[in-house]
């Protein structure tokens, strides 16, 4: 496991220090001194020639910005155009400097040439109306453009996806590490103590007690278009499941503990449809999942008392991949009103059965987000998904004590820390815990005196945090 967890950090550090040189070797020649870059996303400036913005400050002091949106949001945090002798953007058509005060600005096109929302500066009215016609957009002052800009292009949720995808060429890497604890019995929507449940039944054999995941993943996204983006996680996992069993002794405690890495997960989403206001936005998602992690497929040496069948040993919270490629499809919605972005995620997921006879069951989730952004460095929110999971199937017998609805409450936050690298790192986290649940179980009868209780593990809690790199080079 070590070897393995330092060949990923030299990986990182290899895309961290030098990916960035790579990409940028061809684009710009690197001068002598300390690059200039955007304050507000840390992007170098000499690669947005055609977009960056000046701002001159009434001491003389000067900053620079990559375009029209993060120079908005740079004058709106210093409290509007009266704290700068003068602001100036580039003129799309001509290069040349104008104030931006009496630029017209284009929003919505087909072109992103720096940030989200996509401004793009003119100095001349009929051509931000040729450009129009040919790229679409609306066109509006720089009154207009600074009263609807948001502190942050958008926001990404945590247990469900944005519908924003970011402009061309964008790219970001992250380092993941997860926590998961479930400790109750859940029986339906009814939860006991596992000791508690165990006692309370002379005929129950044992009892789940408490579930540790541990989970430390590599996240990736690119996107290849304006419109098209990918994504793909690479986890480890750690687990440890304690189980009380009734012996002729009293109630014991084993331990079984596993680690492996898991099924890959690779996922496509393209925005069919956005708003011109750079607001709302409609995207189809498609995924699918690489049966890379270990699937234990040893038989119990014993049927099952009830249907007779030799069911898998190994408990389904121990099994660390799916041993077949998964599908999972859906749609996603986004929302901005200035400060505030809404997320919304309906989607489906596939699980064949594999060659061992065996299938989980499959999965129809939904979750909202509300995201606050007070500034373009810090977001805080709120998100609820919810899923529905059908019961495992094995060896033909669908297994009665798997399944269920979950309804899960997160608090999550990211802060920007620094910007490097021509991009900028962020510091992301999210805490919460099972607010509903009704979880399949299983009664079985072997005789009057011997009956008992096939169980689920629920409630507890679960933490994740991140530190994730972004950038993006120039797209012209």
């Amino acid at each position: 496991m070590k070897g393995a967890f330092n060949a990923t950090l030299i990986w990182i550090v290899y895309l961290f220090l030098l990916g960035p040189a790579y990409l940028k070797a061809e684009e710009a020649p690197e001068p002598a001194h300390e690059r200039e870059s955007c304050r507000v996303c840390g992007m170098y400036i000499d690669l947005y020639y055609k977009t960056a913005a000046v701002l001159k400050y009434r001491d003389g002091r000067k900053e620079f910005s990559c375009g029209v949106a993060c120079m908005l949001r740079i004058v709106e945090d210093e409290g509007g155009l009266d704290a700068f002798e003068s602001v100036q953007v580039h003129d799309w058509v001509s290069g040349e400097l104008i104030d931006a005060d009496k630029a017209y600005y284009v929003l919505g096109s087909e072109i992103i040439p720096d940030m989200i929302p996509n401004y793009i500066a003119f100095a001349k009215r009929d051509e931000a109306e040729a450009f129009i016609k040919k790229e679409g957009g609306s066109m509006m002052d720089f009154g207009f453009a600074y009263t609807d800009v948001s502190p942050v292009g958008t926001t990404a949720p945590f247990r469900i996806r944005t519908a924003v995808t970011p402009g061309k060429g964008t790219f970001s890497i992250g380092i993941v590490y997860g926590y998961m604890q479930k400790d109750n019995v859940q029986m339906g929507t009814h939860d006991i103590n596992p000791g508690d449940f165990i006692s309370a039944n002379p005929a129950q054999p044992r009892a789940p007690k408490e579930l540790i995941a541990h989970q430390q993943a590599l996240v990736l996204n690119y996107a290849v278009t304006d419109r098209f983006s990918l994504f793909m996680n690479i986890p480890w996992f750690e687990r440890s499941l304690k189980t009380l069993n009734r012996t002729s002794g009293g109630i014991t405690e084993t331990v079984a503990e596993a680690n492996s890495l898991g099924d890959i997960t690779l996922e496509s989403r393209y925005n069919f449809w956005r708003s011109e206001m750079y607001h709302q936005f409609a995207t189809v998602l498609l995924g699918t999942t690489f049966p890379t992690g270990r699937f234990d497929n040893t038989l119990n040496a014993t049927p099952d008392p009830v249907t007779r069948t030799r069911q898998m040993a190994t408990s389904p919270a121990l099994q660390f991949g799916k041993d077949v490629p998964t599908f999972m499809g859906g749609l996603l919605y986004s929302h901005r009103w200035k400060k505030f972005w809404f997320h919304g995620s309906a989607l489906y997921n596939v699980n064949p059965k594999n060659d061992s006879d065996f299938a989980f069951g499959d999965m129809a989730t939904g979750g909202v987000a509300f995201h606050y952004t007070p500034n373009y460095d810090l977001m805080v929110g709120v998100e609820v998904d919810a899923n529905y999971t059908w019961k495992n199937e094995d060896q033909g017998h669908k297994i009665g004590n798997s399944g269920g609805t979950v309804t899960n409450l997160a608090f999550v936050g990211d802060y920007r820390f620094l910007n490097a690298f021509g991009g900028n790192f962020k510091l992301r986290g999210s805490i919460g815990l099972p607010i509903y649940e009704d979880l399949n179980s299983r009664h079985v009868v072997l005789s009057p005196a011997r009956q008992f209780d096939q169980v689920q593990l629920g409630g507890g809690f679960f933490a994740n945090l991140a530190v994730q790199w972004t950038y993006r080079p120039a797209p012209y």
